[in-house]
């Protein structure tokens, strides 16, 4: 029979089990995250099209990319957390932005609930439009009236993508690549902000390609002039020659 200290050491012994158990626990569950949220590999590549390609066989190792550091998720009331920048490159001389976007499968919830859809998207399918816009200051002598939304002195340009990777399921999280040619990056570019639609509410369609921005299902800022450029090696990227 167990005296009386010995069953108490059996229960501080049960109670340092438990412990440890529930700290393997998390601590498998954190790993787990780590790799389900990495970027999958066929996906961190840069994308060479035709355009890309001319510019890099003229500039070679001279042709520089850059990135810049932002907000990477949307954080607006009602979109908080939707979706996520995970690499943006701006190559200026190719007049070329990549986009590397991502949202978790709690988003499609949220888009059934926001839209009251039928039943839950599927995550093999594309669900979002994005596109680009593009703040060009058209009074540079002038830099008070940059943050009036006025087309006087900003002009706004919307940008589709002309070319969308396939949609790549990871862990919790969906996954696609951007390329948006014809973006112009000069001294007088202000900003490029990153429009999200769900594909059954695309509203610019209804005026022409016109700007709405405020009524994106959720917009991400990928550049602004106040901040500086990050160069990014091409190899890194894995741009080949």
């Amino acid at each position: 029979m167990f005296g009386k200290w010995d069953i108490f050491d059996l229960v501080k012994a049960f109670f340092r089990f438990l412990v440890a158990v529930a700290v393997g626990a998390v601590c498998m569950v954190l790993i787990w995250r780590v790799i389900t949220s990495s970027v999958p590999k066929e996906l961190t590549k840069i994308s060479e099209n035709e355009i890309l390609s001319e510019v890099y066989a003229e500039k070679g190792d001279k042709l520089v990319l850059y990135t810049q550091e932002q907000n990477s998720i949307t954080r607006g009331e009602k979109n908080y957390g939707y979706f996520a920048s995970c690499d943006v490159l701006f190559i200026p001389e190719a007049k070329q932005v990549q986009l590397l976007i991502r949202y978790n499968d709690s988003t499609l919830k949220a888009l059934q609930q926001d839209y009251g859809l039928a039943e839950l998207p599927d995550s093999s399918l594309d669900w979002y439009d994005v596109t680009l816009v593009t703040a060009t200051d058209l009074t540079p002598e002038n830099a008070e009236d940059n943050l009036v939304s006025d087309p006087a002195s900003v002009r706004l340009d919307r940008i589709a993508p002309t070319y969308v990777s396939e949609s790549v399921h990871k862990g919790l999280y969906n996954y696609r690549r951007l390329v948006y040619d014809g973006v112009e990056m000069d001294e007088l570019l202000l900003a490029i902000y990153a429009d999200f639609y769900y594909v059954g509410d695309i509203r610019y369609l209804d005026e022409d390609f016109d700007i709405y921005t405020d009524e994106a299902y959720g917009t991400l800022c990928l550049y602004a002039h106040t901040e500086p450029w990050e160069p990014v090696s091409h190899r890194k990227v894995g741009l080949e020659k």
